[in-house]
């Protein structure tokens, strides 16, 4: 059983797909994505019920930070689960053009929509339900307040708001003159992740999401929320060049902070690079990742085979995930140095 008054961040990673779970205090839990663990269960809802807690009443807010499958695996399970929790998303995807593209998608084959739409659209029929509407993630907004802990949304900006749903626009009108559902593009669903600033007493952490570089020179540029340094980062999208920027590490972040990724693996593109591990320790020594690269990650087919299966009805059994894990821990009232963690296969970035 979690200590009600300590705080604690498990980092749930199995190699294509991450999940945070975070303890805010006064038993309450924060849920940031989703991702499957070895009993195909979501894995933050596993951990909580070894804990010997109901999800149904400790968690009060559930975050998809973007429609990525590996960020959205198992969240409607979630949602429907966790019924006293609120559920936030980008304010984008909230909006009446993106729904009705939703809605007319849904029901299409597999090969038109995406994992993460099917997981989307099944929350808000069951928000529907429920009347209760989501909490629309905007940059600079307070989504979420508690005894000692807020939490904010610093992304996405206006602008990629805006851009998104002309793109939106542009894809209803053509399913209009075409009649063809069109897949909407998921290249570039990582400029309207959802970053949060969670502040627990005197403790900030930074979760980055898989937000790339343009979009953290938005929120440096345009920051409102509260001053301070996060000593806790979880490094957007799986620790990619593309998602750094030198002025997060300076200006957001205290000096050496506890640094957290999830590794990813494709093909044979994997990710972190040997070049991203040693820039990302020459910012800090505090740095891991939730699998290593010594053990395999799940390998994924490619999508032409996956697409013929899925068209053929073929069930196939998907082999059981690794369940690496950081968790941290600190006392809510302490400054001190965070309890640090490693579930194998998890490990220090340094030994990935």
């Amino acid at each position: 059983m979690t200590d009600k008054s300590q705080i604690e961040l498990n980092f749930f990673g199995p190699g294509y797909g991450e999940s945070i779970l975070i303890h805010i205090g006064n038993g309450k839990w924060v849920i940031v994505d989703s991702c499957i663990n070895t009993n195909h269960q979501p894995a933050a809802l596993s951990y909580l019920r070894e804990l010997g807690l109901n999800p149904a009443e400790v968690v009060r807010l559930i975050v998809a930070t973007h429609w990525h499958d590996d960020h959205v695996r198992g969240i409607s399970k979630l949602v429907d689960i966790c019924k006293q929790a609120r559920f936030c998303c980008a304010g984008v995807l909230c909006q009446k053009e993106f729904l009705i593209r939703m809605g007319a998608v849904a029901n299409k084959s597999a090969p038109k929509v995406g994992y993460g739409m099917r997981e989307l659209h099944q929350i808000f029929s069951l928000l529907n339900q429920r009347k209760c509407g989501p909490v629309n993630a905007l940059s600079n907004r307070l989504i979420y307040q508690a005894k000692n802990c807020k939490i904010w949304s610093l992304s996405p900006s206006d602008k990629r708001f805006n851009a998104f749903l002309e793109n939106i626009s542009s894809l209803i009108s053509q399913d209009n003159e075409t009649n063809k559902g069109r897949r909407i593009s998921s290249t570039n669903l990582n400029k309207l992740a959802v970053v949060l600033l969670i502040k627990i007493k005197k403790t900030l952490i930074l979760l980055g999401s898989d937000l790339e570089k343009q979009g953290w020179l938005e929120i440096l540029d345009n920051r409102i929320h509260p001053n301070g340094k996060a000593s806790v980062f979880k490094i957007p999208h799986h620790g990619s060049s593309n998602a750094h920027e030198n002025r997060v590490w300076n200006e957001m972040l205290l000096s050496e902070p506890v640094a957290v990724l999830t590794p990813w693996k494709r093909g044979a593109k994997q990710l972190p690079s040997q070049q991203d591990i040693d820039r990302i320790l020459a910012y800090t020594p505090y740095a891991y990742a939730t699998a290593s690269a010594r053990r395999p990650m799940r390998k994924h087919r490619n999508p032409s085979v996956a697409r013929t299966i899925r068209e053929s009805g073929v069930t196939i059994t998907p082999v059981s995930l690794s369940r690496g894990m950081i968790r941290l821990r600190r006392q809510i009232d302490s400054q001190a140095a965070w309890h640090v963690e490693k579930i194998s296969p998890a490990c220090a970035l340094k030994d990935f």
